[in-house]
């Protein structure tokens, strides 16, 4: 996420994946979502070919106008939590878990966990915002 804020030259303050999320959120209505590299192999998920993918092919569209900042971060953001969160179902699913323990703060990924357990019939515990 340090590396993916640098490309898109995003405030370190208070913290990259923050505005990263906030990003995201700007102008819902007209966002585009860029499809980007989706490894995951049974419980293992590969992030390296998404930063390269960004910075070799999606800048030159930035800079050409084709996408936005907000569209880099909204997809890079749905594609990150979609792998997590097919991992972490894999796992509830194999292990027949009662509980999950979330430890991202942002409310997207948190949804999507929440999501999840509802299918599966688990308690979930979030991390509250407040000890940020």
């Amino acid at each position: 996420m340090d590396r993916f804020a640098r490309v898109l030259q995003l405030s370190n303050d208070p913290s990259p994946g923050y505005n990263i999320e906030q990003t995201a959120k700007i102008s819902p209505e007209t966002r585009k979502y860029i499809e980007l590299p989706y490894v995951v192999k049974g419980m293992d998920v590969s992030f390296s070919g998404l930063l390269t993918y960004i910075e070799n092919e999606v800048r030159v569209k930035l800079e050409k106008g084709e996408v936005t900042r907000g569209d880099l971060c909204y997809s890079l953001q749905e594609t990150v939590f979609a792998m997590l969160v097919e991992i972490t179902e894999r796992a509830m699913a194999h292990t027949n878990a009662d509980t999950v323990r979330n430890v991202h703060v942002g409310y997207i990924y948190s949804g999507c966990i929440v999501y999840v357990c509802k299918v599966y019939v688990c308690i979930v515990y979030l991390y509250s915002p407040i000890y940020l």
